[in-house]
C-alpha cells in the first residue's frame, strides 16, 4: 500500500467467487491456478485501482488480464472479456450464477 493512500482491500469472498467462477466455467483441472490481485494503478490515465487476473496451467503459457476496477466491482462481463483476451470463448452467462445473489 502506498503511504497516505486509502486503498481498500478486496473482499476475500469476492476474490474466492471470481476464482471459483473461472475454475468452473473453464473446467480447469486441479493443478491449474487462478490468481486475483487488486493493485493500485500508478500509470497515467489509469483507474486508481485495478484487478489483475491470472491463469497458470501446466504445459501452457501464463495468462494475465487487467480489469481497471476494484475486485469487488468485477462482474460476469469482466470475466468473459478476460477469457476472450486469453483466446478462451466463454459467454457472460457462464459467470452470471456466481454474481446473481448480489443483485
Amino acid at each position: 500500500m502506498l503511504i497516505g493512500s486509502s486503498s481498500k482491500k478486496a473482499s476475500l469472498d469476492r476474490v474466492r467467487r471470481i476464482k471459483r467462477a473461472l475454475r468452473e466455467a473453464l473446467e480447469l483441472p486441479e493443478d491449474a491456478t487462478v490468481t486475483v490481485t487488486q493493485l493500485a494503478c500508478l500509470e497515467e490515465d489509469c483507474a486508481p485501482v485495478e484487478t489483475v487476473i491470472g491463469l497458470l496451467r501446466a504445459g501452457a503459457p501464463q495468462l494475465q488480464h487487467k480489469v481497471h476496477k476494484a475486485a469487488d466491482a468485477v462482474d460476469a462481463e469482466d470475466l468473459a472479456r478476460a477469457c476472450d483476451a486469453w483466446g478462451l470463448v466463454v459467454p457472460p452467462t457462464a459467470f452470471e450464477q456466481f454474481f446473481a445473489q448480489e443483485k
